[in-house]
């Protein structure tokens, strides 16, 4: 029989990195947006799978109320904010909230 506490912490390791995936999969698509035209890679295809990651969101973030900003870094960097960290910080609160909502209903269903 496993110990429960060293189960315990397997799931706790299995939720956090659950939850850590979606701005694993952002980073990985920044690099590649930023790097697409050195590995030879379709730029078309690679900017389609980032706004395929966005598109469930896409009512949500809306580019009008972004403030305007006159700091060219800020400027370049606001399409990756918002295509991508913001829809992995949306994603990651979705999956927490669902962890929680199980949690709940397993610790219910324990001692119903």
């Amino acid at each position: 029989m496993a110990d429960p506490v060293c189960r315990r912490s397997v799931l706790r390791a299995a939720v956090g990195a659950t939850i850590a995936m979606p701005f694993a999969a952002a980073g990985l698509l920044t690099v590649l947006i930023s790097c697409a035209d050195r590995l030879h890679l379709r730029l078309e295809r690679v900017a389609g799978l980032g706004f395929l990651f966005a598109s469930p969101w896409g009512w949500l973030l809306d580019w009008g109320s972004f403030p305007e900003t006159h700091n060219h870094w800020i400027r370049m960097l606001a399409p990756y904010i918002g295509l991508l960290w913001v829809p992995a910080l949306l994603y990651s609160g979705c999956l927490w909230l669902f962890m929680r909502f199980a949690r709940y209903l397993g610790g219910r269903l324990n001692r119903a």
